[in-house]
């Protein structure tokens, strides 16, 4: 398999998130998609975000 460009460089990345967070949101994400689609959202709440970072791993039980 070839060497793809990335979907979104770094700099850009950056510029959405610094954006986002100018304009007064509180959590701004950025998703790529297989198909190349590239979303990005911004919520004026915390939860948003975090409700998205939960971890499988803490549910297990040893």
């Amino acid at each position: 398999m070839a060497n793809r460009g990335a979907a979104i460089k770094q700099i850009d990345a950056k510029r959405l998130f610094k954006a986002g967070l100018e304009a007064g949101f509180e959590a701004v994400r950025i998703i790529l998609h297989p198909d190349g689609r590239i979303e990005a959202s911004a919520s004026l709440t915390e939860t948003v975000a975090k409700a998205n970072d939960i971890n499988t791993w803490d549910d297990l039980k040893t």
